[in-house]
């Protein structure tokens, strides 16, 4: 018979009622558990014959738990995988506007924060770069150059950076995401002007505009390139229209090239590295970044919050070359700008040159706000 069968017998009151009996020698109430079939001689006190139904019923119920644990663990193991596939959903991009916008989310990752607890400005500028890249991969024109398009490749031509402005409203923390939405129109007879807002992901707050012209060189020659109509065949799904400029005050102003003298601020033997160059083979524009906050006078730094950036890049740069980075104090006759720890805007101009030469790579400007404490 088996253990459901066993189970499904109908027995009578008395064969399940315990039998209770007192030992005057224990001094204790001991329970016993019989039936028709099972002998009451050799019952240990407080004991339950092994074959009894009582322990069947306890095995049955046993074996229910187990599986409704089981079954549990199956569920909250399906629950994760559904979490999962929606946070590959929330980060995989997609493309809007018949392609013309790319949106993509991103996390701030603690290895992107900076001595503030904030996102660096370097971390925020390579994801607005990944973000460009994504789009032309989901357009599908994505050839094997960094953004490069198949009749770039044919052609050896690679995307550069000509002039890039970034405004920060705010700085988002260490686990927030950001969402980042971009696109892109011509700029003049040969460049690309791409531009890009990025949003809390949670509250839709604006904290980053950033606007950027790029220009197609030659990886053989370095030499500038026409932008040619074969080119714009192959771009123009996802170039729209040029518009307003999201950044409605776009710095105009001529930037400044400082030298030794002109300078408040040099830091010299500035060597780049391998791990600096990006797959073009030159230094990548974010390492430009960090060296002109290597400038910046410490009491700014720690003061101040950067604002707006505006860069010109003038030349590009390999290894093995000897880098100066000045910056000065701009309005410098001006006392109230000039080592103000309380001023609310602070103005640097900057500069990246060859040390011991003249020849400039980089021209810059950068607005600093006072910290909120």
């Amino acid at each position: 018979m088996t253990m459901v069968e066993h189970l499904s017998v109908s027995r009578s009151f008395t064969m399940l009622l315990p039998y209770y009996s007192t030992s005057s020698a224990m001094k204790r109430r001991t329970i016993r558990c019989v039936d028709s079939s099972t002998s009451t001689s050799e019952i240990k006190p407080n004991s339950i014959p092994a074959a009894t139904p009582l322990q069947l019923n306890l095995s049955a119920a046993e074996s229910s738990k187990k599986i409704k644990a089981v079954e549990e663990r199956l569920e909250r193991f399906n629950w994760k995988s559904k979490q999962l596939d929606k946070i590959v959903e929330i980060f995989s991009g997609r493309l809007l506007e018949c392609g013309l916008v790319f949106e993509q989310n991103f996390l701030i990752r603690s290895s992107e924060l900076g001595a503030d607890s904030k996102a660096s400005i370097g971390a925020l500028t390579n994801i607005l770069q990944e973000s460009a890249l994504n789009h032309v991969k989901g357009a599908g024109i994505l050839a094997e150059g960094f953004g490069s398009t198949p009749e770039m490749s044919r052609r050896n031509l690679i995307w550069v950076v000509y002039r890039m402005q970034i405004v920060v409203d705010s700085y988002p923390s260490w686990g927030d995401v950001i969402q980042v939405n971009t696109w892109t129109c011509a700029s003049g007879r040969n460049g690309m002007r791409r531009e890009w807002i990025v949003r809390d992901y949670k509250t839709g707050k604006t904290l980053l505009r950033a606007a950027c012209v790029y220009v197609m060189m030659n990886k053989t020659t370095r030499k500038i390139s026409k932008f040619i109509k074969e080119i714009r065949e192959e771009t123009k799904n996802i170039f729209m229209e040029i518009t307003e400029p999201i950044i409605n005050h776009e710095d105009a102003k001529k930037l400044r090239a400082l030298d030794v003298d002109t300078a408040d601020n040099v830091q010299a033997g500035l060597l780049p590295k391998w791990s600096d160059l990006d797959v073009n083979q030159h230094v990548k524009h974010v390492k430009y970044i960090e060296w002109i906050l290597e400038s910046a006078p410490r009491w700014i730094l720690e003061t101040h919050e950067l604002s707006i950036m505006t860069l010109e890049f003038q030349k590009e740069c390999g290894m093995n070359t000897s880098l100066q980075s000045l910056s000065a104090v701009a309005n410098r006759d001006d006392h109230r700008h000039h080592n103000n720890k309380h001023n609310d805007e602070v103005e640097l101009e900057h500069t990246i040159r060859v040390e011991n030469e003249s020849q400039i790579l980089l021209k810059g400007r950068t607005m600093w706000l006072l910290k909120i404490s």
